[in-house]
Order: structure tokens, then sequence, then C-alpha cells
């Protein structure tokens, strides 16, 4: 994630839910997909990723995702948007016939020398996993784009292209939603923020929290550095999630080769990739 820290702003709410019922779990997809993007373990015969900043070991990762997703997504594929750049895309239709589509994506590549266990293979964990609970519903009022992007750190070019391609082909996008450090919570209490949220998604995330009993602070941010800009800029609805950044519980790995897999609270990634997967669950009714 590239971050500012300027023009932050955080407000916190608090809600009641038994957020307790998922410490010391973890879900076994996430520490897998995780180990294997930050080279805990090897991606592909006895390679083991350094970074995921070089074009040849993304173009290993996004044929990995590609791999990942066509398990329980019949639609994948992996759009080349220029010579240096790949988005793994996977289509998940509605139950019915709609031209209305919800977007959820995460940025698979990270910074030069750096493993990227937080930024953001922990996003792409969540969304991994949060695709798959989609998949399985039962009823989907709208269609679903899964989109892990390429080249968030060489300036949101993956998330760009894809934005533009969505408004260039008229695709008729209810909310855009992406996922950017959701591995760090030092102090335990589970929260997160949503950054720049519409009010009508702002007040979607805060009804499920609060019908699903959440316990966890909601912090709401200002920050705009991260994938869910690109969409906005081409006039979707769009929110960003991620750990405590603005509020200082945040990984002090950021960037650094020190992002490794064994810094990761899977227990928190966890709690909120189910909190997402109710968010969806209701988005999608």
């Amino acid at each position: 994630m590239t971050r500012k820290l300027n023009f932050l702003v955080a407000t916190a709410l608090l809600f009641s839910f038994n957020s307790m019922a998922f410490q010391g779990q973890k879900l076994a997809e996430q520490v897998d997909l995780t180990s294997k993007l930050t080279g805990h373990t090897a991606i592909k015969g006895d390679t083991k990723l350094k970074d995921r900043h070089a074009q040849e070991s993304r173009e290993i990762v996004a044929d990995f995702l590609k791999a990942e997703l066509s398990k329980f997504i019949d639609q994948v594929e992996i759009e080349n948007y220029s010579v240096t750049g790949n988005n793994v895309v996977g289509t998940i239709m509605a139950s019915t016939k709609t031209d209305e589509w919800v977007v959820l994506g995460a940025h698979y590549d990270s910074v030069k020398d750096s493993p990227g266990a937080n930024d953001n293979a922990s996003g792409t964990a969540l969304v991994y996993s949060v695709a798959k609970h989609i998949a399985g519903l039962n009823s989907r009022k709208y269609n679903v784009k899964i989109v892990f992007f390429d080249e968030e750190e060489r300036g949101l070019k993956g998330s760009k292209a894809y934005a533009k391609k969505l408004k260039d082909e008229n695709f008729n996008i209810v909310s855009v939603h992406t996922i950017d450090q959701m591995g760090w919570d030092n102090d335990g209490d589970r929260g997160f923020e949503l950054e720049m949220p519409t009010e009508a998604l702002k007040d979607h995330y805060l009804k499920v929290a609060k019908d699903y009993g959440y316990e966890f602070p909601i912090h709401m941010s200002t920050v705009t550095s991260t994938d869910h800009r690109s969409f906005r800029n081409v006039g979707f609805n769009a929110i960003g999630l991620t750990e405590e950044y603005v509020n200082k519980d945040t990984t002090p790995h950021y960037h650094k080769p020190t992002d490794t897999f064994e810094t990761i609270n899977f227990e928190y990634l966890r709690t909120i990739t189910v909190y997402v997967q109710k968010v969806f669950e209701e988005l999608l009714k």
C-alpha cells in the first residue's frame, strides 16, 4: 500500500458483537496462500519468492492466483493491460439475470525486497476467502468481479487500468470494495478502518456489524492512497478496508524485508474475513 500521512481523519464507532468467538482460530486456506505468496513455502516446484516486485515473480503469482480461483470459479482470466501488468479476474454470475455488478479486489504485488506478507498477501487472502464464500451462496442478486490487481506499488496501475476498462465498457457498477493490509492487530481489539466510504456503503457495513452483534471498533478514514481511489476517480461508489492504520495499530514492517509470514495475525485476519463474508451475504440478498 502506498501511504500518505497527511489529511488522515478517523472516527471510531463501536458495536456489540462477541468477536472473541473467532480468537484462536485460523483459516487454513489463508495460511497456505500467504505462506506461498511470501516465500515462506514454495509457490511452484522449488520456487520460493523473495518478493512480488519483479515482473517474473508477479507473473508466477498471477498464474498461481488464477489456478486457485479456478477451484471454485468457472470463469477466471489473466487480463494483460500493459507490457508489464496483469490483473487476475474471476467472474461470479448472479442467480438471476442482471446487468448490475459488484467488484471485490486486492493488489497482489509488493515493493522490492519485501515479502509483502501484510502488504498485501493479507488482503489477497481475505479476498480469496470471501470470493470462495460468495461462489458458494445459493442466491446472488448481483454479478461479482473478483480482481487481484497488479502494480499497486507502482502507482495503482492495475486498479487504474481495471477501473478504466469497466468505465469504457459501460459496466453498471453498484459498488467496489478493496482490501489492503489486514494482518496486524497488536492491541487485540479486532478493529479496522473503512476508507472513504459513501454514506450508503458506510451504513451497510455498520448495519451488518450491528445486526450480527460485532463488538470491534470500526473507524472511518479519509485515506485515498490505495486501489479504491482508482474507481472513485472514474465515478464508481468505492470503499477501502484496512487494519487500524490511522489509529496507529498497524504493522511496523511496512515496506520492509521484515514484512514476513511470521508477522501475520491469522486469527485477526479470520475475524475480519468472516465479517466481510457477512457484508457480502447481505449485499447480495
